[in-house]
């Protein structure tokens, strides 16, 4: 009965907190900088410009640490999840029971995906936006606070494939759980850069939703609303 209790109580507080918005007063900049969260119906990513004036990835994730990418394209995702579920179980077809008791007891380590990739486009699991330039900024601190860091600052590579030519694996800190998933983490960021966010979402759907709804709720297909990365150059 407790484990019925409980698993209720859970599912209740996804559906209430996912509903409620966290800076609801927030609406896109007008010329700023663009922001998607992209989801494959489990998990969420950012995806930001690779070169603006407040940040410029290619310096700490260079080609180097991708070796098959052909070229640098314009856009980057940062994901947070499971070190050992990222890294064991690239096709859900690969998922252990070992490894997915791990991954939601808090007890694994934590890891970040990054990927390189072209400019995307809303669609049914994608929604973007426009920032701004204070907002960027808080946001890719928190994206950097995430990353494990060497003695002289440089973030950990982790030695392991990716899913294909354009994506690597990174130490980071964090652990997974029920309360603490991917998408919780992607959620947090938002909310601490004052983008649009619900109050809590473990699970992927809120996030999309509520970031659509802080975006005039815009017609999934329609080009994002901000400025090719080269505009904000030095």
């Amino acid at each position: 009965m407790f484990v019925l209790i409980a698993i209720a109580v859970y599912f209740g507080g996804v559906a209430v907190l996912g509903a409620i918005p966290v800076n609801a007063e927030f609406t896109p900049s007008e010329n700023g900088i663009e922001l998607c969260v992209r989801s494959n119906g489990i998990h969420t990513d950012y995806i930001v410009p690779v070169q603006s004036r407040m940040v410029d990835w290619r310096g700490q994730h260079p080609p180097a640490h991708f070796p098959r990418l052909e070229r640098t394209p314009d856009y980057i995702a940062f994901g947070w999840g499971d070190r050992g579920f990222y890294l064991e179980t690239p096709n859900w077809s690969d998922l252990k029971l070992g490894t997915a008791l791990i991954a939601i007891s808090g007890l694994g380590d934590g890891a970040l995906h990054v990927e390189y990739l072209d400019q995307p486009r809303e669609g049914e699991r994608i929604a973007c936006t426009s920032i701004s330039e204070a907002q960027y900024a808080r946001l890719a601190q928190y994206i950097q606070r995430t990353f494990k860091r060497d003695a002289n600052g440089a973030v950990l590579r982790i030695d392991a494939p990716g899913y294909g030519d354009a994506d690597a694996f990174y130490e980071a800190g964090g652990a997974y759980n029920l309360f603490f998933t991917c998408n919780e983490w992607v959620r947090r960021g938002l909310s601490e850069s004052g983008i649009r966010a619900p109050a809590w979402s473990p699970f992927d759907g809120a996030l999309i939703r509520q970031l659509r709804a802080g975006n005039g709720d815009r017609p999934a297909g329609d080009p994002p609303v901000a400025r090719p990365p080269e505009a904000d150059a030095p």
